[in-house]
């Protein structure tokens, strides 16, 4: 037997008894975090993928997406349920395993799994169709080439793709070449770049000059003029017109170490910020020098096609610089009649800026207008200096995260006669096209054959009035594959 004197307080036995079941609890405790952060990492892991779903447009992620987030629901309910019964069986003073224990190591698991194998079959997938399809969808996918269809044609333009060559063969998620349609018929005629050549993910708005194709690229990562080469007859056992060949781009110089008000000055060197976000293009009088407006830049650069030289001509509106996710920028179209006057749309000042000349040191002038988004200066109107035609959304119903009208919108375009021997500014109106029931979302236009096309951007849709009564006639072309940019005429022979 043990002495009195040397047996264990009964108290100290007790503590010491009870010390295993506190570590299992604080154990168990423990547990329950890592379960909890582990739904809640899955959680925010399916809140990133449906925001990646929302700016990239690929419906493959909206499955993904669901079923992380209901497993990330599953994982958060069945570790608690399992607390609480290991909870319970610890009071019971029971060691053993817990009824369902091996079921979050297996869901999460499992997840991570198919996580990791779908997404090593989508890059798997993506590559094969880029290498061995991607050729083949140069020309726009579920549309009939017709290289044969009745004259005149015309270049559209589209709102792009973040991932050009991989979207190449899912117009859905984006066009980011220009492609050819008739203008007669509405028929789809054939692709006019390469997608798959020239890298573009943003086009905006294009201009033929001479025997050359210019882009601009609003891309925050390009920010330049693409340039494409002269058309190439088609082979002789060929209908086609193969596509024009990607000759390079025109961007700004590296970033000036001077201070940004001597950036911004009249006539100073263009600089990456002047040259954010370039959208308009127009062609001087001399037909050698490109007039570029900057939609988040602010800026009207001119840049001469003999030299390459560039320089700020006007800096329209404060540069609005793209930070992370993209913001619209302050302009948008730009025009250049024959009297060298240059016209630029503000839109977030609701008006047309004018420069009589183009280098002009301070504005001429001002026009008001709602919301101008194209411009253009055309001479097959009654007057005979031309007419500046100035597209404008008059009713917004809500604005996308970069800036563009979705939703139900108002549109018209406006015809403004010119006097090229005394300029006069604030321009008076006169003629009016389109209304709610035909124009929602103007984009770019030209005038062919007595007709005004205006690209309608909510219906994704060219659309044709009647020059002098202006009258809506009808969809031109009443299929675009995505949300049309711009439009101009091909000409003879490409």
């Amino acid at each position: 037997s043990v002495a009195p004197s040397a047996r264990i307080p009964s108290q100290l036995c007790t503590a010491r008894s009870i010390m295993p079941v506190d570590r299992h609890v604080l154990a168990n405790e423990r547990t329950l975090m890592a379960w909890l952060r582990l739904a809640a990492t899955m959680g925010l892991g399916a809140f990133l993928v449906n925001v990646l779903q929302k700016s990239s447009s690929k419906a493959a992620l909206g499955p993904m997406s669901l079923v992380q987030s209901l497993v990330a629901i599953i994982i958060a309910a069945v570790s608690l349920v399992r607390f609480y019964q290991r909870d319970y069986l610890l009071k019971s003073r029971h060691m053993g395993a817990a009824f369902g224990d091996w079921m979050l190591p297996v869901l999460s698991g499992g997840m991570i799994l198919a996580i990791v194998v779908s997404a090593t079959g989508s890059a798997i997938s993506r590559w094969a169709e880029w290498h061995f399809h991607g050729p083949e969808c140069v020309a726009l996918p579920g549309f009939l080439e017709t290289p044969g269809a009745p004259r005149p044609h015309v270049y559209v333009s589209f709102h792009g793709s973040s991932e050009p060559t991989s979207a190449i063969c899912h117009p859905e998620q984006g066009v980011s070449g220009i492609h050819k349609f008739s203008l007669a018929s509405g028929e789809y005629v054939g692709p006019a770049t390469d997608q798959l050549s020239a890298v573009q993910k943003m086009p905006r708005q294009l201009l033929v000059a001479g025997d050359h194709l210019l882009v601009a690229d609003g891309a925050p990562s390009m920010s330049s003029v693409a340039v494409f080469g002269r058309c190439v007859p088609p082979e002789p056992d060929h209908v086609s017109v193969p596509p024009r060949e990607f000759l390079g781009v025109i961007r700004a110089p590296a970033q000036d170490t001077r201070s940004a008000e001597g950036l911004l000055a009249h006539g100073a060197p263009v600089t990456p910020l002047a040259m954010e976000h370039p959208y308009g293009l127009a062609l001087g009088p001399d037909g050698s020098t490109l007039h570029v407006s900057t939609q988040n830049g602010g800026a009207a650069i001119s840049v001469s096609l003999k030299n390459g030289s560039m320089a700020l001509t006007q800096q329209v509106a404060p540069p609005v610089p793209l930070v992370g996710r993209q913001v619209g920028g302050p302009l948008r179209g730009i025009a250049v009649d024959a009297a060298n006057c240059m016209h630029v749309a503000d839109r977030k000042a609701h008006r047309v800026a004018h420069y009589c000349p183009a280098d002009a040191p301070q504005p001429s002038g001002f026009t008001e207008v709602k919301h101008p988004i194209a411009l253009s200066v055309v001479h097959d109107m009654p007057h005979e200096a031309g007419t500046l035609l100035v597209g404008s959304v008059e009713k917004r119903a809500s604005l996308d995260a970069d800036g563009s009208d979705i939703g139900d919108a108002e549109g018209v375009v406006l015809a403004f006669p010119l006097d090229l021997h005394k300029p006069v500014f604030p321009l008076k109106v006169s003629a009016t096209y389109g209304d709610k029931k035909s124009l929602s979302h103007p984009a770019g236009m030209l005038v062919s054959g007595g007709l005004l096309y205006v690209l309608d951007q909510s219906s994704k849709q060219l659309l044709s009035f009647d020059l002098e009564t202006a009258k809506y006639k009808g969809a031109a072309i009443k299929t675009l594959p995505d949300v049309p940019e711009d439009v101009a005429l091909v000409p003879d022979g490409c």
